[in-house]
């Protein structure tokens, strides 16, 4: 009698010990956390489905873009003497910030996100390259505004402000941001005076020569060049053209310019490094032309007489050669037609130009003192496909989780438990304690069998803030 009555009293605590260390998906489990009228968050999922999203950012923000600057590294194309010092440069051509003038048709809301995905492509463009190719010099080659020849001084100023904040100036480095694109004060006989006195004004003298590396930069506005109408805007880069030619230049020179100078595109072909396919257009229009006149452009290359000449405007990449007449002679000049680093600009593939110089005596053009690189950019475009694609999956995820919870149960939780067998143990269990292990196991990721859309709305919420989050960590820190 005494036994059985042991035995009575044992059995209740085991049942109860076995009944706590399980709950079967219909009951409340202290893995969720509960609200008010049984609402729940399944933080378990929910932290599987952010550790993908942490991983798929940090591939695309990071990854790619450490993968593009060693692809760009100056040791893998510079062919130079070994232990050579070379002056090493960077060419952006285009940025061309969006502004609200660049997409008038669209829903603000759409533009403001589209403007964030636009800078932040930009900004982590240029810190990677600042930081991790680390050029001495960098030249922006014109258009670094989309609307700039439009705007009023206060809009224009909070627009520089930006320009600024997206690419700022690594110390020990160079920057020069002095030629004008059409979009920053219009083109030739439309060029807008007072844009053009505003630039000037921050950026510096738009047409100007410098020496870096032994040899000689030659900025020429010759938008303003352009300007038939009215010659107080073309007097200045005409005045410093013939200045320039008059003296003399012991240094190989290298022309920089916005628009390309002319061509006769069937004749000189850009090469297969370019996207398009067709001929280079000769076009012009409201506020563009896509060459500067036969006329003019035999004008800069005779007072330049450069040895290599970089321009933009034109997005794509080119690469020609110009003949032209100088101090009686025949000459010719390469001309490379910069890709635009925006991603944005028609091109499937972003890119700068590198440049590298090496004039260790300060010796005249008669030999080759420069190698030259085109740098791809990290495409834009995959990674906007790849984050899509894994927003979809993720609503597939959470709906099937919340609208189709025994399936998700059946299929989906039950392949992500740990098999106990694999814990190891030195004494053999008990046969209800395995039994309470694998039900406790198994009940880590079994969510509560009914359907409910206010939890849905929820789960979902709280993912797509926590994603944000993460994008914003990225975008803020470079």
């Amino acid at each position: 009698m005494s036994s059985r009555s042991r035995s009575k009293k044992f059995a209740p605590k085991s049942k109860k010990v076995e009944d706590s260390d399980y709950e079967e998906p219909g009951q409340k489990s202290s893995l969720l956390s509960k609200g008010s009228a049984g609402k729940r968050v399944y933080w378990r999922h929910l932290l599987l489905l952010l550790s993908g999203w942490l991983v798929l950012i940090n591939y695309y923000e990071r990854s790619v873009l450490r993968r593009a600057m060693k692809k760009c590294s100056w040791e893998r194309w510079e062919e130079w003497p070994n232990q050579v010092q070379a002056h090493r440069v960077s060419l952006f051509a285009d940025p061309q910030l969006m502004d609200r003038y660049s997409y008038p048709g669209r829903p603000g809301f759409v533009n403001y996100l589209t403007g964030l995905v636009l800078d932040n492509y930009h900004r982590r463009n240029w810190k990677f390259v600042q930081y991790h190719l680390q050029p001495d010099t960098t030249f922006f080659l014109g258009d670094l505004f989309d609307g700039g020849r439009y705007w009023d001084d206060d809009e224009w100023f909070d627009e520089y402000r930006r320009f600024n904040d997206i690419f700022p100036r690594r110390p020990g480095s160079k920057t020069v941001a002095t030629i004008p694109g059409n979009h920053d004060i219009g083109f030739g006989d439309n060029v807008i005076e007072g844009s053009l006195r505003r630039f000037k004004t921050y950026f510096g003298e738009t047409s100007s020569a410098i020496d870096l590396g032994n040899h000689t930069f030659v900025l020429v506005d010759t938008i303003s060049l352009s300007d038939r109408a009215d010659p107080q805007i073309a007097a200045a880069p005409k005045a410093f053209l013939q200045d320039f030619a008059e003296k003399s230049h012991s240094l190989p020179r290298i022309l920089l310019s916005h628009v390309p100078l002319y061509r006769n595109p069937n004749q000189q072909q850009c090469g297969d490094k370019r996207e398009s396919k067709s001929p280079f257009p000769l076009q012009q229009g409201d506020q563009y032309q896509t060459v500067i006149d036969q006329d003019l452009s035999q004008e800069v290359l005779a007072s330049v007489q450069p040895q290599i000449l970089f321009s933009g405007d034109d997005h794509d990449y080119c690469h020609i050669t110009h003949s032209y007449q100088a101090d009686g002679t025949s000459k010719t000049a390469e001309e490379i037609t910069v890709k635009s680093c925006a991603m944005n600009m028609g091109i499937k593939k972003p890119a700068i130009q590198l440049l590298s110089l090496y004039n260790p005596d300060a010796i005249p053009a008669n030999q080759k003192t420069y190698q030259t690189e085109i740098c791809y950019l990290p495409d834009p475009y995959k990674a906007l496909k790849m984050y899509i694609l894994a927003l979809v999956l993720s609503a597939i995820w959470l709906c099937h989780i919340h609208l189709f919870p025994k399936s998700f149960n059946r299929n989906i939780a039950r392949r992500l438990e740990k098999n106990p067998r694999s814990v190891d143990s030195p004494l053999p269990m008990p046969v209800s304690a395995h039994i309470n292990t694998v039900r406790s196991h198994k009940s880590l990721y079994l969510v509560q069998e009914d359907r409910s859309f206010a939890n849905l709305l929820i789960n979902a919420g709280i993912s797509l803030i926590s994603v944000l989050l993460i994008f914003t960590y990225y975008y803020k820190i470079i």
